[in-house]
């Protein structure tokens, strides 16, 4: 079945650190690589019951940000990122 919508969940700190921030590891200062992840959800378990986006049985794309560390091999979540 082809995915029929898409969703990111950003804060607004979130949201500037992935834009203009520099990438750098919080434990030993090296880059981080940026991996971009998905993950299958049915449009139900996105909706909110004051604003349905999408119709319940859509089938949508839920995208995730993981960073990693090559040198020391350490992953961090965007918000582990912010704090």
């Amino acid at each position: 079945m082809k995915h029929q919508g898409f969703q990111y969940d950003f804060t607004t700190n979130e949201l500037i650190y992935l834009l203009f921030r520099q990438k750098k590891c919080p434990k030993c200062g090296s880059k981080l690589i940026k991996e971009k992840q998905y993950e299958s959800l049915n449009g139900e378990k996105l909706n909110s019951r004051a604003d349905p986006l999408f119709v319940t049985n859509a089938k949508v794309k839920h995208y995730i940000y993981h960073f990693v560390c090559q040198k020391c091999d350490y992953d961090f979540s965007l918000n582990e990122l912010v704090k």
